[in-house]
């Protein structure tokens, strides 16, 4: 049986009044949230495979739970999703019902079968049943599919199993030494494979509390914008303990530190999902902060390796979680083996691949520590035939707090051209005055040959919605470059070829 529900169940009966899930209007101890568990898992029968899309609420802990409670296929669908991606996804899938909180984006895409409405955990949801083929028969024991984008933005399914899921849940539980103590704050979208193993199931396992406020309440709106006030007053009101972040609201911890508007409630902070310069490690070091850097991917459910507070060495990846494996090939590509790594749909074959080449370069220390050193496939090749990381340089940038985001270019020219976003849009000569002075400071501690020629200001943040990002928040390079070609080749002809 599952570990998870088991738990839920355990717990219901030890501690019935004792609050799991806050959200910012409604709460639910163990007894309600079994409760609403075993009601709702019967209403989605007769469905094969069900799409949620819902912003952040218990409601979707709910209907997760419920969907494995049931036996159902779930395939989370991120809301930052385009259209088209969604329109994948759900034909990909073969998606028989879709429950949400967005009913018209959902039937102006897809055609309707049959529409009802249902109460989960105290608000007003949709679900919409679909035309179309029937659910397709899935891999092995897959119980959830997750959507993960390439380079090319088309979302790729990754069939999970209950097995990799609580192997990674329960390695992250051990990890960070989670106990029924503990507050988790879920800020990133649960439809994010990480957020939903380490914010819900390793607490859950753990009986730890789980803080899952609406996203207007934490001062975080689409997928750059924060409100660092608003940001403040909703971690001095929940006081988390554990939180899972990116690189740009560590940046955000760490300045709300300085300036000692922080609370002092954390225990072990996760940070990931994109690279992380040391700079900023160090600054929350510094600061007193308890960041632990990890590295994954949704194709080996999730977390692969991660720090922790009795083996954390700032820079690296940390060591590999117990049940992974991880080998260098002789081209420097990460190669991982064990039982959490997941198939592709559409491989053909439910038996998880016997080794998974991640396209990422690292290598392993002595002390059996990853470090994550760039993409096999986005090595910068200068016109001198210098050959540089695009992430490391970017994460040094990102460390800089006048910098919200950065995309690196230098493919065959003389120099290299940063694409910037500034952390405050403020008034265009100032923000490029600014830039340009965090840019020095920067260069000032990079090797010459590492060092940004000349850089563009944005015209707007790279996000999901405008093809510039992928659904998992990385950066899509030739996206951005075919944006803002135009700016970069004038920038190229005006550097000197010394020779």
């Amino acid at each position: 049986m599952s570990r998870i529900l088991q738990s839920l169940d355990r717990h219901a009966a030890q501690q019935p009044e004792t609050p799991v899930i806050i959200g910012s209007s409604c709460t639910l101890s163990w007894q309600q949230l079994h409760t609403a568990v075993k009601a709702l898992a019967p209403q989605l029968q007769g469905n094969r495979c069900l799409g949620v899309l819902m912003e952040n609420a218990p409601a979707w802990i709910v209907t997760d739970l419920a969907a494995l409670q049931a036996g159902i296929m779930h395939v989370p669908l991120p809301v930052f999703f385009s259209d088209e991606q969604l329109q994948h996804a759900v034909s990909d899938a073969r998606i028989e019902a879709i429950i949400t909180d967005k009913p018209q984006r959902v039937a102006g895409l897809f055609a309707v079968r049959r529409r009802s409405e249902l109460e989960i955990a105290g608000r007003q949801y949709t679900c919409l049943s679909l035309s179309g083929s029937p659910a397709r028969e899935l891999y092995g024991d897959t119980v959830k599919l997750t959507y993960t984008s390439g380079t090319t933005g088309e979302p790729r399914g990754v069939c999970l199993s209950l097995q990799a899921m609580e192997t990674v849940a329960v390695a992250l539980a051990t990890a960070a030494e989670a106990s029924s103590s503990d507050r988790t704050l879920v800020l990133l979208p649960l439809s994010i494979l990480l957020e939903n193993i380490g914010s819900v199931y390793a607490p859950l396992i753990a009986g730890a509390k789980i803080h899952v406020p609406d996203p207007s309440a934490t001062g975080i709106s689409g997928s750059s914008r924060v409100d660092s006030a608003a940001f403040a007053r909703m971690l001095q009101r929940i006081r988390p303990t554990t939180l899972i972040v990116p690189p740009q609201l560590l940046k955000l911890i760490v300045a709300l530190a300085r300036a000692g508007q922080l609370v002092d409630s954390f225990r072990y902070i996760a940070v990931g999902g994109a690279p992380t310069g040391i700079s900023l490690l160090e600054a929350a070091r510094d600061m007193g902060l308890p960041v632990y850097q990890g590295y994954g991917l949704s194709e080996a459910c999730s977390v692969v390796a991660v720090n922790t507070a009795s083996a954390n060495f700032p820079g690296s990846a940390g060591r590999p979680l117990p049940h992974m494996k991880v080998r260098i090939s002789a081209q420097g590509e990460v190669i991982l083996t064990g039982e959490t790594c997941s198939p592709y749909l559409h491989t053909g074959t439910a038996a998880p691949p016997s080794e998974l080449a991640t396209g990422d370069l690292g290598y392993l220390d002595d002390d059996g520590y990853l470090y994550i050193t760039g993409r096999c496939r986005e090595r910068i090749i200068t016109a001198y035939g210098r050959n540089i990381s695009p992430e490391w340089v970017e994460s040094e940038l990102l460390s800089h707090p006048a910098i919200a985001q950065a995309a690196l270019f230098g493919n065959d020219m003389s120099g290299l051209v940063a694409v910037l976003v500034a952390a405050d849009s403020g008034q265009s000569d100032d923000v490029y005055a600014l830039l340009e002075e965090a840019l020095d400071a920067v260069n000032a501690q990079l090797p010459d040959y590492a060092r940004v020629d000349s850089f563009i200001v944005a015209a707007s943040p790279f996000t999901a919605a405008n093809g510039e990002l992928s659904s998992s928040g990385s950066l899509r390079r030739r996206v951005i470059e075919a944006h803002y070609a135009a700016c970069i080749q004038p920038l190229e002809e005006q550097h000197e070829y010394i020779l």
